[in-house]
């Protein structure tokens, strides 16, 4: 029998008398379980006897909620206390509910700028940033006293949909900081170090997310775009993205070429386009491998290339009207 099928003991946590630890000091000084339910006493709070918050039923609990509801409660909280609260904790939240909101107008406005929502131009820019803002999020997270449990639980979460847009990442990452502040906080700790460590993690954390606006702005310069233009056309073919863009480079320069661009508007580059997508991976790769990788990579020019790919695509389309 696995361990989910098997049955409970009853009653691990008796609901009229709660004697896990957080919950022996009640009703004075003690934080509710919001997982706890004195209805469910078997199952709803996984820790049961050995929990450190207060399963005392009379205490008023929150409905569950998912993340992005935890993190609206969290914030109607801090408004409703913020007069009680210290006033440099209170300075230092209100810098993260703000300039990660005005940094996005502005990426948006940049991004709008430049592209049209839906495009597949628009949806590698957003697809970029979402990632980048997740990879700060999860640093700020990793500074949480309890960074051990928070990385086990994302490692367990099932890969994240690649629709999430910017203005809920957004949401999710002041959210995520505020957190971050409320668990570091808590610590026992004299509050001057307390603020001092969360003022300086909090602003480095905001100045990485400002980054974003010079790092957008550099990736939607016409040099990056043909660059991405470049590696994109191997399609399957990775291994031959950066030899590409090198055979490229050293063509505009040895044509004086204010930028790459221009030679992607030659004949030799429009045909390479065109036969690249047709090169098989495993076509130049082994023994019976018509033209190697090592070939490829080591051309002289970009006719040379197109000629060697040219070779090796109609050597495959020549073997495929033989076996038919």
């Amino acid at each position: 029998m696995s361990s989910y099928a098997q049955k409970k003991e009853p009653f691990l946590v008796n609901p009229e008398d709660p004697r896990n630890p957080g919950s022996l000091g009640h009703p004075i000084g003690c934080k509710p379980c919001n997982k706890y339910k004195p209805e469910r006493p078997n199952d709803s709070c996984k820790h049961a006897a050995t929990c450190s918050f207060c399963h005392g039923k009379d205490h008023e609990r929150p409905k569950h909620r998912g993340q992005r509801g935890r993190h609206a409660l969290q914030r109607r909280q801090f408004l409703e206390s913020r007069d009680v609260l210290n006033d440099q904790l209170v300075l230092i939240i209100d810098r993260i509910y703000k300039e990660p909101h005005e940094i996005m107008d502005e990426i948006k406005r940049r991004l709008r700028d430049e592209y049209t929502p839906g495009t597949p131009e628009w949806d590698r820019e957003v697809a970029y940033l979402v990632g980048e803002i997740a990879n700060i999020g999860d640093k700020a997270q990793n500074q949480r006293p309890d960074n051990a449990r928070v990385r086990k639980a994302r490692a367990e979460q099932p890969p994240e949909s690649s629709q999430v847009d910017l203005e809920s990442r957004c949401k999710w990452y002041t959210g995520t900081l505020h957190l971050m502040v409320r668990k570091m906080w808590d610590e026992h700790q004299p509050e001057d170090k307390k603020l001092e460590d969360i003022n300086k993690i909090v602003t480095e954390s905001l100045g990485l997310f400002k980054a974003l606006v010079d790092t957008l702005t550099k990736r939607l310069e016409p040099s990056f775009r043909s660059e991405e233009t470049v590696k994109a056309a191997v399609v399957e073919n990775a291994w031959l993205a950066e030899p590409l863009l090198e055979l490229v480079q050293k063509e505009a320069s040895a044509a004086s070429l204010p930028s790459i661009q221009q030679v992607l508007e030659n004949e030799v580059w429009k045909e390479l386009k065109v036969c690249l997508p047709r090169l098989r991976p495993e076509a130049t790769e082994g023994e019976k491998a018509t033209v190697s990788r090592k070939s490829m990579s080591s051309a002289e020019s970009l006719e040379e290339l197109l000629r060697l790919v040219k070779d090796c695509v109609d050597h495959d389309a020549a073997l495929d009207e033989e076996s038919e």
